[in-house]
């Protein structure tokens, strides 16, 4: 029963790791955490708490981090705002340049203009 018991722990913890490695390789993608968990075959909640304990944030913070940096990495390409906010699924540019101004402390053009 305990090796039972450690492979299922293994599997979980799988599942977080394969989680993170989706968000690393597309910071933009809007699949839910629902979603990921139902595909996986486990709860939503028993994700979550395996996710944070290995990675050392939730889900969400942890892919707006991802976005943000991918966001980042945008701006130095030279694209607009408006193009990152559509390429990053913002529901508009005011959307975008406030989770930008929240999580940085600045708007992505104060950014951009402070890189140079």
């Amino acid at each position: 029963m305990a090796s039972n018991n450690k492979y299922i722990r293994k599997e979980i913890l799988n599942v977080a790791k394969r989680v993170k490695k989706l968000i690393d390789d597309d910071p933009t993608t809007r699949i839910s955490t629902a979603a990921l968990a139902n595909e996986a075959g486990i709860s939503r909640n028993m994700l979550q708490i395996v996710f944070k304990n290995r990675y050392g944030s939730p889900i969400g913070r942890y892919k707006l981090r991802m976005r943000m940096a991918h966001a980042k990495y945008l701006l130095t390409t030279g694209k607009s705002i408006k193009e990152i906010a559509i390429m990053l699924h913002y529901s508009s540019i005011s959307s975008f340049n406030n989770a930008f101004r929240t999580f940085y402390g600045q708007s992505p053009s104060e950014w951009r203009v402070r890189r140079r």
